[in-house]
């Protein structure tokens, strides 16, 4: 179908025209980690957007939001005694979550206590600002993800080769803690996703997932 003819509106949850919408096909993915999105005030109503869809697949994801006046931003949903949260953001201080590194974060949790990672939504500029000006975000421990495979988000611009969509470093975060078994309807969901939205963007020839992109390797999977 000629993408001239899906625009009379887009679908307020995916974002994408209403004759590509792919809301039915949402997963539910369980997670062991407390996951909490920082967003920038900025990207709340932005269609392309990711941060949210992990909140709408990953059941007790928290999304907040930082850089308006009123109301000032909340930080009780990082102050949990039963969660050690870290932020994540490649800063020059991070621990890679490799499995090293993701052994030394297990070893470090008091009894009762789980792991917990903070997403920081918005453009590389406002993530490096709020990984570093966010109360109570400024004082968690910095990790960053192990290297992989480029975004797939292109109808965002991204500004460093580390770059990827809030929902992808996500996907990644739940692979590292619970498998790639487990990350992996996130994965295709997120491929269907990205490549309907390349169509509407004109970048891509149809809505269909390139085949290059199968071969995305999610950490702690074989290629």
């Amino acid at each position: 179908m000629p993408q001239r003819k899906m625009r009379a509106g887009r679908c307020d949850r995916c974002g994408l025209h209403l004759g590509l919408c792919v809301c039915d096909r949402f997963p539910t993915v369980e997670s062991s980690a407390a996951l909490v999105v920082v967003r920038h005030i900025r990207e709340r109503f932005k269609p392309t957007n990711t941060g949210r869809w992990l909140a709408d697949m990953i059941p007790g994801t928290v999304l907040t939001h930082f850089g308006q006046r009123e109301p000032p931003f909340d930080p009780s949903p990082l102050q949990r005694p039963d969660v050690r949260f870290s932020v994540l953001f490649p800063r020059e201080d991070a621990t890679v979550l490799d499995a090293e590194g993701l052994a030394r974060l297990r070893a470090e949790l008091a009894p009762g206590q789980r792991l917990g990672f903070v997403l920081l939504d918005g453009t590389w500029h406002q993530c490096s600002r709020m990984s570093r000006r966010v109360p109570v975000v400024q004082d968690l421990p910095c990790v960053a993800l192990p290297p992989g495979p480029p975004s797939r988000w292109g109808v965002r611009t991204q500004h460093d080769e580390r770059g990827l969509s809030t929902f992808e470093a996500g996907l990644r975060l739940v692979s590292l803690v619970d498998g790639p078994q487990r990350a992996a309807p996130l994965r295709e969901l997120f491929h269907e996703l990205a490549a309907r939205a390349l169509f509407m963007k004109a970048r891509l020839p149809k809505p269909e997932i390139p085949e290059q992109w199968r071969h995305d390797v999610l950490p702690g999977e074989e290629s």
